[in-house]
């Protein structure tokens, strides 16, 4: 279990793989390196008994007749100190040795095969055993004119060559696990050092719960992907915290709003139970009971619009639309309430205004609109326009505009949100739960679009409704 712990470390692991990784490079370099030691001191040793043939075979005094015999210059093979590693010797034409020095020649055996090529005029290059010692012998025929009259061989001994193979295999032995050692040391340092802003950002982010979201890991790391990291969870904490303030104030008021008309049915209820009354008290309770329970419904239908646009997004069904007869038709339908408060109502709509949308949504944006233009304007005019924004027509804009006291500018930035109201006491006396610009901002936003807002304090708003005018996907 512990080595099973230990393994689930991403430093161990890291590790791990740098080490296998530098033993397998290691191992790879290793073994080139000797193919490549052992290459080139076979070549310089052939070289060397390329040389030394030569040699001999330049010191041979041939006569007239083909007789072979050495000249003095051989001598200095005889007196070589390490003549008892060298031999030479001499084959003529029947293979039988004509002259030969050092101390290995008699135990050397000659192979036919060898002495056929080198009357054929090859040279050949040979490694054998003498006597459990590995020697390499070089045999090359003896030119006269244009015949080959005598076949040199020399040899010397490999045991320095292996010497040196021998030295080189153990050093790597030897230094390759030591080398293994200190990297995984290295490698463990290494990883604890790039991965300590790991233990931070995770120390840190232990520290934080849905309670305090407020906390944020203040890391001064480079602007590398580690830095990137804990810059990136500062701000999806940044986004947590925002979504989990507007959550509980949505189910602040939310509760509020519910508890208001709730209590208002309570208290009728428990009045008319309380005694005897008569039947027009309990009619009159009935209608208030019936008023307020209208009221629940409309803020709970409007409460689950919100919580499914959150959840899953809002489904439309769409259709091409004719928005110029739409919106004629909600004008007409809201000219009772302009003329029950003594506005004027004026509408600036664009002929044959298609658009692939849903009419029920828009309805129910351009509505609400409307009502608030009505609702918060105490005189003067209310005006809806309607038309293509660009020449391509690939946007409608319907703005609805009044002439009332305006929106002040701390409160532009969150006329938006859920249940926020610019004049709290105000807003509840005319009914509204704050919920109206929000649904319609997510509306035109299923559809691809959005709503903005212009006020000017003393001199009215004009909300517009953006709408892409193409099927969208939602």
């Amino acid at each position: 279990m512990k080595l099973r712990n230990l393994l689930q470390s991403i430093r161990v692991r890291l590790t791990l793989w740098y080490v296998l990784l530098l033993a397998v490079v290691l191992i790879a370099f290793s073994g080139v390196l000797y193919l490549a030691l052992r290459v080139a001191l076979y070549d310089n040793l052939d070289d060397t008994l390329r040389s030394s043939v030569t040699l001999v075979a330049n010191s041979l005094d041939i006569d007239s007749q083909e007789n072979l015999s050495a000249g003095p210059e051989q001598s200095f093979l005889l007196n070589d100190p390490q003549e008892g590693e060298h031999f030479w010797r001499i084959l003529d034409l029947s293979g039988q040795v004509v002259e030969q020095v050092g101390a290995r020649e008699m135990a050397a055996p000659i192979s036919p095969d060898v002495v056929r090529a080198a009357w054929e005029g090859q040279e050949v290059i040979q490694s054998i055993d003498i006597g459990g010692d590995p020697v390499r012998i070089y045999t090359a025929p003896v030119v006269h004119g244009n015949r080959v009259v005598a076949i040199v061989q020399l040899g010397v001994s490999l045991d320095n060559v292996q010497e040196t193979l021998t030295a080189f295999r153990w050093i790597v032995i030897l230094a390759l696990p030591v080398t293994l050692v200190l990297a995984s040391v290295g490698g463990l340092f290494l990883a604890n050092r790039a991965l300590q802003p790991v233990d931070q950002i995770t120390r840190a982010a232990q520290s934080i719960n849905a309670r305090d979201l407020s906390q944020r890991l203040g890391l001064n790391l480079p602007d590398d992907e580690l830095g990137r990291l804990a810059g990136t969870f500062d701000a999806m904490i940044a986004r947590l915290e925002s979504a989990f303030r507007r959550q509980r104030r949505f189910t602040a008021d939310a509760s509020h709003e519910l508890r208001t008309p709730l209590t208002i049915v309570k208290g009728n209820l428990s009045l008319a139970l309380n005694r005897p009354r008569d039947a027009d008290y309990y009619r009159q309770t009935l209608v208030e009971v019936d008023e307020e329970v209208n009221r629940m419904s409309r803020l709970v239908e409007r409460l689950l619009i919100l919580a499914r646009a959150d959840a899953e997004g809002i489904s439309l069904q769409r259709q091409t639309v004719d928005l110029s007869i739409l919106l004629t038709d909600l004008t007409e339908q809201t000219c009772p309430l302009v003329e029950a408060k003594g506005l004027t109502l004026t509408a600036e709509i664009a002929p044959d205004l298609t658009a692939h949308v849903d009419a029920d949504a828009v309805t129910q944006v351009v509505l609400n609109l409307l009502e608030n233009a009505i609702k918060y304007t105490p005189s003067g005019q209310v005006r809806l326009s309607a038309h293509y924004a660009t020449p391509n027509d690939n946007e409608i804009q319907i703005a609805v505009a009044d002439s009332g006291p305006g929106i002040p500018p701390e409160h532009q930035p969150h006329i938006f949100d859920r249940f926020y109201r610019v004049d709290q006491a105000r807003s509840r006396e005319l009914g509204g739960a704050g919920l109206g610009l929000a649904i319609a901002r997510e509306l035109a936003r299923a559809h691809g679009g959005d709503i903005t807002d212009h006020s000017i304090p003393g001199e009215g708003s004009t909300f517009t409704v953006h709408l892409p005018n193409q099927p969208t996907v939602t």
